[in-house]
């Protein structure tokens, strides 16, 4: 898992190292007279500012290492979990997702200030930063080494009958209907921005209060 891991961090920190030194990600603030005679603050892009594909394959790439080192983290907790005694079986997870999203909800507006007050290209040289400094991290975890490997077959009837199982499926799908029905998606983003006129910052003020929320709801879980 060291190796998925390292891979899936280095993949993340390169994307988006590639994107901040192939690109200006510096943005202009003007004052312009709009058609109903008001002043308006307009935010213009620079003439090198990535292209919308290349924006997107960067995006893309990040999101791919991302989720690759998460996983591979995930599944030590779900190990460790294992050997928790039945009256305190959960803590771990829940403690891990209590720190998770304590950072979403401490991130959240420190990027929203680093955003408006100096520019995008400080927030994606973070990104690019913060995933080398988890690969010495990476180095130094222990696991154990040629431990037995099953077939394939046998890893997905496993996979196949934990699903199948009322106590997974059930919670499961309840967060997949969730997730597929919920109103913050890039459709309704898109409205709040184009129709109602949402600003950027009004917009990183709700995903604020989504973290706060979803930082408190893991506690009142714990």
């Amino acid at each position: 898992r060291k190796s998925y891991m390292f891979v899936g961090w280095l993949l993340a920190s390169l994307s988006m190292l590639v994107l901040m030194m192939t690109s200006d990600l510096s943005l202009t603030r003007e004052m312009q007279t709009n058609d109903s005679g008001e002043e308006v603050e307009v935010t213009l892009a620079p003439a090198n500012a990535p292209s919308i594909p290349a924006f997107s394959l960067a995006v893309l790439l990040f999101g791919t290492g991302f989720w690759f080192a998460d996983v591979m983290g995930d599944s030590i907790v779900a190990e460790k979990a294992k050997l928790e005694p039945p009256e305190s079986r959960g803590q771990l997870q829940s403690t891990c997702y209590a720190c998770r999203f304590f950072g979403l909800m401490v991130a959240a507006p420190i990027s929203t200030v680093l955003y408006s007050k100096y520019s995008p290209g400080l927030v994606i040289s973070i990104m690019a930063l913060l995933p080398l400094a988890m690969l010495p991290l990476i180095y130094n975890l222990w696991e154990m080494k040629n431990q037995p490997v099953k077939p394939t077959k046998d890893q997905c009837g496993e996979i196949w009958q934990t699903v199948c199982s009322r106590a997974v499926w059930q919670p499961m799908g309840f967060v997949f209907l969730y997730n597929l029905l919920q109103v913050g998606n890039a459709a309704w983003r898109e409205f709040l921005k184009t129709v109602l006129g949402f600003t950027a910052n009004q917009l990183n003020i709700l995903l604020i209060v989504a973290y706060v929320l979803l930082y408190a709801g893991i506690m009142a879980y714990k």
